[in-house]
């Protein structure tokens, strides 16, 4: 029996309300779903290789664009020629690696406590949402 009070400004014959206990149902089976954490893990995954394509394609504009101080630094680090992709190779790779990392942590949590791998994945998706409408509409 549920003993959760439902309110109801015109309440219909027949009509089951919505109540907060079948809110909290409907939000433990989103979360706890694996179609969740698949489609979580598939965008982090095709934003970060958005990301590492335009990269690449755009080496020769990425001193003077890009925007991280940590991506600047890492740039700074390797001692090839300006403008060329073998200068960026230790940034790449960086973005790579981290990724992977990100990608590796959220299967192991999965492994472990799958509702809490969906709310480790979920702010990393909210972010890389950000960061591909920056990608695409941002100032360049």
């Amino acid at each position: 029996m549920n003993h959760l009070r439902t309110v109801s400004l015109f309440p219909a014959a027949g009509y089951r309300m919505f109540s907060a206990a079948d809110a909290h149902a409907r939000l433990s089976s989103l979360v706890c779903n694996r179609w969740t954490l698949l489609v979580c893990k598939l965008l982090i995954g095709v934003v970060s290789a958005y990301d590492i394509y335009l990269t690449i394609k755009y080496v020769e504009y990425l001193g003077d664009y890009e925007l991280n101080p940590v991506g600047r630094w890492l740039m700074g680090l390797d001692n090839g020629p300006s403008c060329e992709l073998k200068q960026v190779a230790g940034f790449i790779t960086a973005k790579f690696v981290g990724n992977f990392l990100v990608l590796c942590v959220i299967e192991l949590v999965a492994s472990w406590r799958h509702h809490l791998a969906t709310a480790v994945a979920a702010p990393v998706v909210v972010f890389q949402m950000w960061l591909l409408y920056f990608l695409l509409y941002g100032t360049h």
